[in-house]
């Protein structure tokens, strides 16, 4: 192999390690999602509080997004990212125990504290890790360990709840997670020369200085907000589908909505493992646009569904074109900004997400509440169709690639 093809490797050792450490997490955090509102309610609590459980974890992950980008990289990726797991792992642990409803809401929080801050430390760590020129490739094959949890953790979790009862299945989530520390030790020196390079990089750069810096670009990358925005209003289209696509399904005879995610899930993961090296020989554009173009035709799909086979397809078109879409705008959003604001750009990407998803299910409610639940697929296809114009028309002013 030629010395600059070993240069420009991916999974390198330390890759490796963050992916599995990460994809542990992510499996645990897939079995308590499934796990910690069936518990309630078995404990003689009520459906509100069961969902208290999920909106406390939540919300508390999402207020701290703002900050966990600062940190990252005024205190460094590997610091913030064992700060995290740790909290995130010592929260699992307690699941165990016989908890009152107010010490497993308290749990939650801590738990949600700890996923941001890993979170954001951990893919800013594999930025680092990634070789530029395959950026987006490598954000796609991180992005596959999700998947393979969102399928393997609920299954896991309720297989061992049958089985053995909450307590095991608690403590196989709990295992997960302590695991999941135990990867993150090997992975100092590679985190250490990351904030070396990172230091030196902030040296460089005379706009950093506290007094020249705007107030709001402590928060927001002032360059990765670009590519952020794109994803915002391409988000909206998955709070509709979360939110809806159920109901939806009934309501046109369909039944089983279920057919749309397995559909969506697989082509996910394919198009996370083939997007990023098509974008490597044709360009982003090329892989950019039609993805956008295949999330708007999965979201036209589902609103016209007259039977379960055109639901697959437009689950397909739909997981295709996200899994071509995210990484790649991902890779814009830590591209555009220097290596010294990779944390912030991280951050800022990332509350895109949750605040789209934040908006976007009541806003598109009223939608439904206004003009019947189909048409908030089709707004949601039109809304998905302006990201791509925002995309273009930033490109065209040569601010994005």
């Amino acid at each position: 192999m030629p010395a600059a093809e070993r240069r420009e490797r991916i999974f390198t050792v330390p890759f490796v390690l963050l992916m599995a450490a990460n994809g542990l997490l992510r499996t645990g955090t897939q079995m308590l999602i499934a796990l910690i509102p069936l518990y309630v309610l078995d404990h003689g609590a009520s459906p509100a509080v069961a969902g208290l459980t999920t909106t406390f974890y939540m919300m508390a992950a999402v207020v701290l997004r703002p900050l966990s980008g600062g940190l990252v990289d005024d205190r460094g990726r590997y610091a913030v990212m064992v700060v995290g797991s740790v909290l995130y792992c010592a929260a699992s642990g307690l699941y165990v125990l016989a908890l009152p409803i107010w010490a497993l809401l308290a749990a939650r929080v801590a738990q949600g504290v700890g996923f941001s801050l890993n979170g954001t430390a951990v893919m800013t760590l594999a930025t680092d890790l990634i070789p530029e020129r395959r950026m987006s490739e490598g954000i796609g094959y991180l992005g596959v360990e999700q998947t393979v949890a969102q399928l393997l953790g609920p299954w896991l979790a309720l297989e061992l709840r049958g089985a053995c009862g909450y307590r095991w299945a608690f403590a196989a989530a709990f295992a997960c997670g302590l695991v999941n520390v135990l990867l993150r030790i090997p992975l100092r020196s590679a985190a250490v020369s990351a904030d070396a390079r990172r230091k030196a990089a902030q040296r460089s750069d005379d706009r950093l200085t506290p007094s020249a810096r705007p107030l709001w670009t402590r928060i927001v990358d002032r360059d990765a907000w670009r590519p952020a925005s794109v994803m915002f209003l391409l988000m909206f289209g998955t709070a509709g589908i979360n939110t809806f696509m159920a109901a939806y399904a009934l309501g046109r005879g369909i039944g089983n909505s279920g057919l749309f995610f397995v559909a969506s899930g697989l082509m996910l993961a394919v198009s996370r493992l083939t997007a990023g090296r098509l974008e490597r020989r044709w360009g982003t554009v090329w892989v950019l646009a039609p993805g956008i173009a295949l999330l708007v035709l999965g979201q036209a799909g589902v609103w016209w569904c007259p039977n379960p086979a055109v639901l697959m397809l437009a689950g397909g078109a739909y997981g295709l074109g996200m899994g071509a879409a995210q990484p790649t705008l991902n890779s814009l959003a830590v591209l555009a900004a220097g290596r010294e604001r990779r944390g912030r750009a991280t951050s800022t990407f990332f509350m895109a997400m949750d605040l789209s998803q934040a908006v976007g299910a009541p806003a598109l409610g009223a939608v439904a509440g206004a003009a019947g639940t189909g048409s908030v697929f089709l707004v949601a296809a039109g809304l998905t169709g302006t990201s791509l114009a925002a995309y273009l028309a930033f490109r065209a002013r040569g601010r994005l690639a």
